[in-house]
């Protein structure tokens, strides 16, 4: 069973961690609040944030922080994607994301971060709608290469 904030991770496998966990660049997002698929598809501005943390931990990290919403983050694996629908909110929201991991005493991996880019794909995400329903498959393809 998913909780309200988690992504289910399933896919191909990308990597094993240390402690032997098998991480997945593919997830399915399927949001509780209705409005988040509709703000993912409408957004204009996309932050790529990769942390030096698991996915266990940056998920409790999510829950733990209300002011982190659904409405404009998704995590997969290790990764943050923040969408936003213009510059003013984008900052905001980004702005909440970074404050959550320093409040939880986490950190950014700069290698892995994308700031303010015109498309999911830009940042290294895919976003691919599954049927009619709201539910998109996420696929992390990495940073783009510079």
């Amino acid at each position: 069973m998913m909780d309200s904030f988690s992504v289910d991770q399933s896919g191909t496998t990308a990597a094993q961690t240390s402690d032997g966990a098998v991480m997945t660049n593919v997830a399915v997002w399927s949001p509780s609040d209705e409005t988040a698929f509709d703000n993912a598809r409408s957004a204009t501005i996309f932050t790529r944030i990769g942390t030096r943390h698991s996915a266990d931990e940056l998920k409790v990290a999510l829950d733990a922080t209300p002011t982190v919403k659904q409405t404009f983050c998704l995590s997969v694996n290790n990764v943050l994607l923040i969408f936003s629908n213009s510059i003013e909110n984008h900052r905001a929201d980004v702005r909440a994301v970074l404050t959550m991991l320093q409040e939880n005493s986490m950190k950014a991996n700069p290698r892995d971060c994308v700031w303010d880019v015109g498309g999911p794909t830009d940042a290294g995400i895919r976003l691919e709608q599954v049927g009619e329903h709201k539910v998109y498959m996420v696929v992390n393809t990495g940073p783009p290469e510079e």
